[in-house]
């Protein structure tokens, strides 16, 4: 029960926003109606005297008008989130009973069975189906066949004649026949629509978790950068703390030598080890990364701002430089000093730079004379980043998948087969491209990685989102 009474809760919930905008269309109707029966009333008592009582028309359409205005503000008195179903149905009967006394006033004064306006009662009935259970439709057109054959047989004083009562007859099997018509194709239409809101509830509910899911992905091949430079940083700590502890012992053995330059070097080498913790841990925490960031969220405090990637680029280098083996590794800065301004998120794009350097260094493992050039340029309308390595090179085949999730060409336990997916996707939320290209161009050998970020357009400051797959550029020599 508990269970069912939820599922009718929630079924309420999607429909009244619907139930309430078709009442709202209804009371606009409405508006026209009632200006339409004082015109028509209006033009008959002027001119065209059909009617023996052409005024009575102008106190409908005022009556009409008069408690349209109270449904109008009753509608308009609070959101959707206030109308409970019963509470609207309420408020269609409430509209409904008025229209069809209204309406059997208007037949009986134009020729009751043989009035042009009987067949407006369809209308009536059309409302009733979109706006009420099948049940209380069909009560409603009951309401209105007795409310019009009745009020003509008791208010008329004319026996009708065969055929009027045939048409009369077949007039309100019509009106039975548009309520159980309609209403079938009303309930097939909210059933859709109900079926719809759910998938998409759901869609967005698979949305949030697949980004949570990245953002953890991220941070997890983040925390996997920072173990390969866990000896580096280790070895940059323990040289100011080992210059630290030969000045301890030497005020320890003799507390007189004690000078105000000693304390200024052990005070250089605590800020040394504080550089160092704070630099990774604004790396390891940055805030918000750009794979999770929509185009709506490109603002300030989500970490967007305008800069040069050539600081991006020298934040990264300046980590990676905690990894060891950029000590055997010839590396050479090229940066450009004219690259135009982009909008990004320089901690994402660090994390980006850091990957592709990274695997370069694992490419280069063990190989003699390694080198890595890190060049900047402006090219194709934007910031674009070249880092060539001497490494073993991307063969075509393993190219064609290298941004893949969760591909990988390392040993077991040593890749994690995301840090180029992630750094892809990275660069497609900056509008921007990155590729491949194997050999290098620069060294005859090794491969690649070219990263370009959009210039701020002239008259848009926000990048747009990249609809490409990713693409890798695989040049054959020989």
């Amino acid at each position: 029960m508990a269970g069912r009474h939820s599922r009718g809760a929630a079924h309420a919930g999607t429909l009244a926003p619907l139930l309430l905008a078709q009442q709202q269309w209804v009371v606009h109707l409405r508006w026209l109606a009632g200006i339409a029966i004082i015109s028509l009333g209006t033009i008959d008592a002027a001119t065209l005297q059909l009617y023996a009582r052409p005024w009575h028309f102008l106190l409908v359409g005022l009556v009409v008008l008069a408690y349209n205005t109270f449904i109008a503000w009753q509608l308009r008195r609070s959101s959707a989130t206030h109308w409970s179903r019963a509470r609207l149905t309420r408020l269609v009967w409430t509209q409904i009973l008025p229209d069809l006394a209204c309406l059997t006033a208007l037949t009986l004064w134009t020729g009751a069975y043989a009035s042009p306006l009987r067949g407006f009662y369809v209308f009536h009935m059309v409302f009733a189906s979109l706006l009420l259970r099948r049940n209380m439709a069909l009560a409603v057109a009951g309401v209105a066949i007795i409310l019009l054959e009745g009020s003509s047989l008791l208010f008329v004083g004319v026996t009708p004649t065969r055929n009027e009562l045939l048409y009369a007859a077949g007039s309100d099997v019509t009106l039975l026949v548009t309520v159980y018509l309609a209403n079938k194709i009303t309930r097939q239409l909210r059933r859709q629509r109900r079926d719809l809101i759910r998938k998409n509830a759901k869609i967005r509910r698979m949305s949030a978790r697949l980004k949570k899911h990245q953002q953890v992905l991220m941070q997890t091949e983040k925390m996997n950068a920072m173990g390969h430079m866990a000896a580096g940083i280790a070895h940059e700590v323990a040289n100011p703390l080992a210059s630290m502890d030969g000045l301890l012992q030497l005020i320890e053995r003799r507390p007189e030598s004690l000078k105000p330059e000693t304390v200024s070097r052990l005070r250089e080498q605590v800020a040394r080890i504080n550089g160092i913790v704070r630099q990774l841990t604004n790396f390891a925490h940055p805030g918000r990364l750009g794979a999770n960031s929509s185009s709506e969220d490109r603002t300030e405090a989500n970490g967007w701002r305008t800069g040069s990637l050539n600081d991006v680029v020298r934040a990264a280098l300046e980590v990676a430089r905690f990894d060891r083996r950029m000590k055997s590794v010839q590396v050479q800065q090229d940066l450009a000093g004219d690259l135009p301004p982009v909008m990004m998120q320089p901690d994402a794009l660090q994390q980006v730079v850091l990957n592709l350097v990274i695997n370069a260094l694992d490419a280069m493992a063990n190989l003699p004379n390694a080198r890595l050039l890190v060049r900047s340029c402006t090219r194709d309308g934007g910031a674009t980043l070249d880092i060539h390595d001497t490494g073993h090179g991307v063969p075509a085949k393993i190219a064609a998948r290298i941004f893949e999730p969760f591909f990988t060409t390392k040993p077991v336990g040593q890749g994690t087969g995301l840090g180029l997916s992630i750094s892809y996707s990275i660069v497609a939320k900056h509008g921007g491209r990155l590729s491949v290209a194997s050999p290098s161009t620069q060294f005859g050998s090794g491969s690649c990685f070219t990263l370009t970020i959009p210039a701020i357009p002239a008259a848009d400051s926000q990048p747009r989102e990249a609809k490409t797959s990713p693409v890798s550029e695989v040049e054959k020599s020989g």
